[in-house]
């Protein structure tokens, strides 16, 4: 979003999304029940500020990030004032780094925020539903990694319609290939959450291993696909 296409639907749909953040939060704050201790919580924001810092850019207005798992994470063993601390530093530490437009980071940060705790209360209400254990644990997890995937990008959808124009179809944010990385990044979740429950906040390390191997492989990739064409022209010229 440049500046002159920040048009007055999308400020209001900016606005729109911030309210229902914040309204969120206020709902929220006396009915949040974890507090997650001291060390897992600036184990597991550190680890989101290194991964928010170093997205993987992508063609047709795609990101791709492996703090997914964390926010996950986070939403499901934080309370509501330490998901809001998490979500702020994250995107504190990517704008460090990568200087966007202050209003797209406004609504990154309102948008992850919703996305979060909506996953969030989707993990508390699944453990609830479910039978004690560590599967449920898994499904859990994985409900709500889904449900943050699919709410972040129909958030995103409906601001680049607003501001850019794109159709959620033009946009590409849910072609099922693009949609698989981020399902299969958010995958990984589901062992971390239930690893650092069993086994306590410093299994968040071991299983954070592939994130870490995820972004240079995911960008040469991209890289590859981008440069695929030019290489396979030059012989005719």
């Amino acid at each position: 979003m440049r500046r002159d296409l920040l048009r007055t639907g999308a400020r209001v749909y900016l606005a729109a999304v911030l309210f229902s953040a914040a309204l969120t939060a206020i709902l929220l704050w006396s009915a949040s029940s974890s507090t997650a201790s001291l060390a897992q919580f600036l184990l597991i924001t550190g680890l989101g500020m290194v991964a928010h810092s170093f997205p993987v850019q992508a063609s047709r207005h795609q990101a791709y990030q492996a703090t997914l798992p964390f926010i996950v994470v986070a939403a499901a063993s934080f309370s509501i004032a330490q998901l809001i601390v998490f979500i702020l530093l994250i995107h504190a530490a990517e704008q460090a780094r990568v200087r966007r437009v202050w209003y797209i980071q406004v609504f990154n940060v309102g948008g992850y925020f919703l996305a979060a705790a909506v996953s969030g209360v989707i993990f508390h209400q699944a453990i609830r539903l479910l039978a004690p254990g560590l599967l449920s644990s898994t499904e859990a997890a994985l409900a709500a990694g889904c449900t943050f995937v699919l709410l972040n990008r129909a958030l995103l959808a409906g601001i680049l319609w607003l501001a850019r124009n794109l159709s959620p179809a033009r946009s590409g944010l849910f072609r099922p290939e693009l949609l698989a990385v981020d399902l299969i990044i958010t995958w990984i979740s589901a062992p971390m959450l239930v690893l650092t429950l069993v086994a306590g906040p410093w299994m968040t390390l071991i299983t954070a291993g592939p994130l870490f191997l995820f972004r240079p492989a995911l960008a040469y990739l991209l890289s590859d696909h981008e440069h695929q064409p030019e290489q396979l022209q030059a012989p005719a010229a």
